[in-house]
């Protein structure tokens, strides 16, 4: 009875976790995308109250770790590294750090260092590093809370950002119809010729989406089909027109249904986004879902070659008719003239810095000494490139955190990558992988990781897609513990095994003469 209730209360300490992680991803995107000051500290706040909590009831509420440890340190350092700016330092060491000599003399101009014992954080503006390290709270509580989470929760919490993503799909598609004073448009005076959902940039709903597009094609694959029972005879097998009418149950078609509705849904909120980058990626993200799910169709091609003649077919087509949309409804942004001149200004503040950086957050106010001269009256506020500005305020240490990244992407691949059958969950992680692959290829060109909720979306997907079951996890601890040899595998199978040894009372038998 003990027992019971401890596992109970586990069970309930573990609901609350979950519901609580759901709440955040929903009210996430809800004003502005989370990127105003109020809305990014509520987020901080739930984030903080989902970190203590995991904490304290963690382990006897949600199931084993199973972070590596490798994955443990790349986020503590992921962590750290914006309070390790903020250390104070002498003034005359600080000087003499890179890039800091311009601003250490205009502060001995303005009188600073006179006592001597003057010190200065290692960032240029401490307080926007602070800002940083705090907006990194919600994506880390995000990732570790969905990493603890069963299998079960992880499809939920799956579905739940597709919902999430359906959403603003069809808000856009009513902005985009009710015109450029919509009220919509919830007071937004930005791009009003296209589909922004409760974003104020249009790519950063059309990043939202082709993350979600992938999930929805997953999700679809694993439903169509699936379930239906194995019938073999002689190696092949043999179904019956009853049997093949099985698999076209009413439950199978509403959610195969579903999915489809939700994919097209999001495919034409992408397109509406009138974001370039956006309906490209997506594009990509067809193309690669057509690879990879049209071979295993209810998760195992339950409609063999025919069923994947047909889903390349369909992929095909989509691409095939989404060229002339891409065309005619693609947004020219006035800025992609300029990117390439924003990038050789990040570049060359990067150098100026590296290998320490400028401090986290301190893009805007290091690239107005670094503003290309034919950009007058234009504020830079990012680089259009996560990847040059984290280069530039974080330095060789973000170079470093990038390369372990893309480590671990790869490596997980061959992890999710497996023959024979697939369940959803594995559908869906596969899913989740082609979504990281376009986050990372549209942050080559915007600065979608800037937005909290995007960020929030990317980490729940990035645990989605390096989950391990508990049952995998203890298979591989026991193979490891497991002897291995290769002469002697019978001597290890017997010495493994219990000795039992026969009573002397039951040696003899009573009925020999």
């Amino acid at each position: 009875m003990l027992a019971d209730s401890v596992t109970n209360r586990a069970a309930k300490s573990g609901a609350v976790l979950f519901y609580g992680l759901v709440a955040l991803l929903v009210f996430a995107p809800l004003y502005w995308g989370g990127n105003r000051p109020l809305p990014l500290l509520v987020m901080e706040l739930a984030a903080l109250v989902l970190l203590v909590g995991l904490a304290w009831k963690g382990s006897r509420s949600v199931q084993p770790a199973v972070l590596s440890w490798p994955v443990r340190i790349f986020l503590v350092a992921l962590f750290l590294l914006p309070l390790l700016q903020l250390l104070p330092a002498p003034l005359a060491f600080w000087a003499d750090l890179p890039g800091r000599e311009f601003y250490a003399g205009a502060l001995r101009l303005a009188g600073a260092g006179d006592a001597g014992f003057d010190w200065r954080a290692i960032s240029l503006v401490s307080s926007s590093t602070e800002a940083t390290w705090l907006a990194l709270l919600p994506p880390l509580a995000t990732f570790v809370v969905a990493s603890f989470l069963s299998g079960r929760r992880l499809l939920v919490l799956a579905q739940v950002f597709l919902g999430i993503a359906v959403g603003q799909a069809l808000l856009g598609l009513i902005q985009y119809g009710d015109g450029a004073d919509s009220a919509f448009r919830f007071g937004s005076t930005l791009m009003k010729g296209s589909a922004s959902g409760t974003y104020v940039n249009r790519n950063h709903l059309a990043g939202l989406l082709e993350m979600a597009l992938p999930v929805a094609l997953a999700l679809l694959a694993a439903t169509v089909g699936h379930g239906a029972p194995r019938y073999s005879g002689h190696g092949r097998r043999k179904r019956t027109l009853r049997q093949w009418l099985a698999r076209f149950s009413v439950n199978r078609i509403n959610q195969a249904t579903l999915y489809g509705a939700a994919a097209l849904a999001i495919l034409l909120g992408l397109v509406f986004t009138r974001s370039r980058s956006g309906v490209s990626l997506a594009m990509l993200g067809i193309l690669l879902c057509t690879a990879l799910f049209s071979t295993r169709l209810g998760g195992r091609n339950a409609y063999g070659l025919m069923g994947t003649f047909t889903a390349v077919g369909v992929g095909l087509a989509g691409l095939i008719g989404l060229t002339p949309v891409w065309s005619r409804f693609a947004y020219s942004d006035p800025i992609e003239n300029g990117r390439w001149r924003i990038f050789d200004a990040t570049l060359q503040a990067a150098g100026e810095f590296f290998p320490l950086g400028s401090g986290g957050g301190t893009f805007e106010d290091v690239l107005r000494r670094f503003h290309p001269a034919d950009f007058l009256g234009v504020t830079i506020n990012h680089a259009h490139n996560d990847y040059l500005e984290w280069l530039l305020e974080f330095g060789l240490a973000a170079a470093v955190l990038i390369v372990v990244w893309l480590v671990f992407y790869l490596r997980q691949w061959v992890r999710v990558w497996k023959r024979g059958e697939w369940a959803p969950l594995r559908f869906v992680q596969a899913g989740a992988g082609i979504a990281l692959l376009l986050m990372m290829l549209h942050t080559l060109v915007d600065f979608n990781l800037r937005i909290p909720a995007n960020a929030m979306f990317t980490a729940l997907l990035a645990a989605v897609f390096f989950h391990r079951p508990v049952e995998e996890e203890r298979q591989s601890t026991r193979q490891r513990r497991e002897p291995s040899g290769v002469g002697d595998r019978g001597e290890s199978a017997n010495a493994l095994a219990p000795a039992y040894e026969i009573p002397p009372e039951n040696r003899t038998n009573p009925f020999s003469s």
